[in-house]
């Protein structure tokens, strides 16, 4: 969440908290950036349930709540992945067989 303070009458500063804990979030460079992929909730680094492995600025992360929500779901996509690969498998060797 971004709180706006004025500063005085001309000038007005803008603050990025956490909208889990209510901490505020130092500005920084944009991979320090850091929202829910799924519900969108700004997160201090204390408040990231997880994040995925990424190269470059952009980072995926996840609050706790929909990190937990997703347990039965990633096992389920997971399962259903491994699936697909085998009806790849599948469909390339028949294609490789003359």
């Amino acid at each position: 969440m971004i709180k706006t303070t004025m500063k005085t009458e001309e000038v007005k500063a803008y603050e990025r908290f956490c909208d889990v804990c209510g901490k505020p979030i130092p500005r920084g460079m944009a991979c320090s950036v850091a929202k829910c992929e799924y519900c969108g909730k700004d997160l201090c680094k204390n408040c990231i349930g997880h994040e995925t492995p990424e190269t470059g600025d952009n980072r995926t992360v996840y609050c706790e709540r929909c990190w937990t929500i997703g347990i039965d779901y990633r096992a389920k996509i997971a399962e259903l992945e491994t699936r697909t690969d085998l009806l790849y498998d599948e469909w390339i060797a028949l294609c490789a067989s003359k």
